[in-house]
This record gives structure tokens, C-alpha cells and sequence, in this order.
């Protein structure tokens, strides 16, 4: 946070740093990597879901051979 004190002309001077917080600027940046992390989470989880989908019909397929089902 930050705030700015007047000067004697009445004009405000630069500003003062309040406590240890990130600036609006450093709070987007983090966001921006934490959403591009999640991106990233989102497409390893689909990833991951198609190749067990994939898998087990693989493996059904694999049951209905043994079972005679194919030719």
C-alpha cells in the first residue's frame, strides 16, 4: 500500500510505501504465473484422462478377444 503527503504548495509528493506488501504491478505478475501454472495443471489432468480412456479400451478390447469375440 501506499500513500502520498502534501507538500507545503499543497501539491502531493512521491509515495510512501506502507508495510510489506506487493504493488498492484508485482500482485498481476504473480497471478498471471499462478493462472498460467493452473493452465498447465488442467491440460497434464486431460492428458492424463484420454490416455486412461485410451487404455481401457485397450483393454476391453483385449477381454472381448479372449473371451472370443474376435474373429
Amino acid at each position: 500500500m501506499e500513500y502520498k503527503k502534501r507538500t507545503e504548495n499543497g501539491s502531493f509528493g512521491e509515495p510512501i510505501k506502507i508495510g510489506t506488501g506487493l504493488s498492484i504491478d508485482d500482485q498481476v505478475a504473480s497471478l498471471g504465473e499462478q493462472l498460467a501454472q493452473e493452465k498447465i495443471k488442467g491440460i497434464q489432468k486431460d492428458l492424463l484422462i484420454n490416455s486412461l480412456g485410451e487404455t481401457v479400451t485397450q483393454l476391453k478390447l483385449e477381454v472381448m478377444f479372449l473371451k472370443g469375440g474376435g474373429a
